[in-house]
């Protein structure tokens, strides 16, 4: 369950922003990517960048769980 929570805190946002410019490109054509240097392609770069942000964050800030080990003896 915390894998599930983890993608839909983190990754379903970029998920649904591409999913939504890619409708809105099919509708209107004005987030195209073909244009080289356009709106579509400042767009979908502003979500790749803001996406791997979120991810680096969450993997610096994020603390390992802990582990109780137990020493037995041999």
């Amino acid at each position: 369950m915390a894998v599930v929570k983890a993608f839909i805190i983190t990754s379903m946002p970029f998920a649904v922003a591409e999913a939504a410019t890619g409708v809105l490109s099919l509708l209107t054509g004005h987030l195209s990517i073909p244009p080289v240097v356009g709106a579509g392609t400042a767009v979908d770069v502003a979500i790749l960048v803001s996406g791997l942000l979120i991810t680096v964050l969450r993997a610096v800030l994020t603390k390992p769980p802990k582990t109780d080990v137990i020493d037995e003896p041999s």
